[in-house]
C-alpha cells in the first residue's frame, strides 16, 4: 500500500487539480435512442463542439462534462451557453428549481 501523502502534499495536488483543470476537462455529446442512452465518446474541447456534434441526434439530446474521467453535470454557466446555442440568445434560462435565472 502506497503511503499516506502528507498534508502539504494534498495541498499542492489540490492546487495544482484546480489550476489546471482545463487539461483534464472535456465535453460529451449524448442523446437518449430507442429507451436507452448514447454518447459519442469524442472528447470535446468545447460546449459547442459537443452540441454541435449531439444536434443531429434529434431533439433528446444534451452534454455533459468529463472531468479527470468522471462524468458530471453541466454548471450554471456551461448550461446557459448549450441552452442559448440550442434555443437562440435571449433564451430564458431556468435554473434546477425551475425558477427563471
Amino acid at each position: 500500500m502506497p503511503p499516506r501523502p502528507t498534508p502539504a502534499v494534498a495541498e499542492i495536488m489540490a492546487a495544482l487539480r484546480l489550476r489546471f483543470r482545463f487539461l483534464n476537462l472535456h465535453y460529451e455529446a449524448a442523446w437518449t435512442e430507442s429507451w436507452s442512452h448514447r454518447r459519442c465518446l469524442h472528447n470535446h474541447t468545447t460546449l459547442l463542439e459537443a452540441a454541435k456534434c449531439a444536434m443531429p441526434r434529434g431533439p433528446g439530446w444534451y452534454v455533459f462534462a468529463v472531468e479527470h474521467g468522471t462524468p458530471r453535470e453541466l454548471t450554471e454557466t456551461e448550461e446557459k451557453i448549450v441552452s442559448e446555442f440550442r434555443f437562440g440568445p435571449g433564451t430564458r434560462f431556468r435554473d434546477e428549481r425551475g425558477t427563471p435565472a
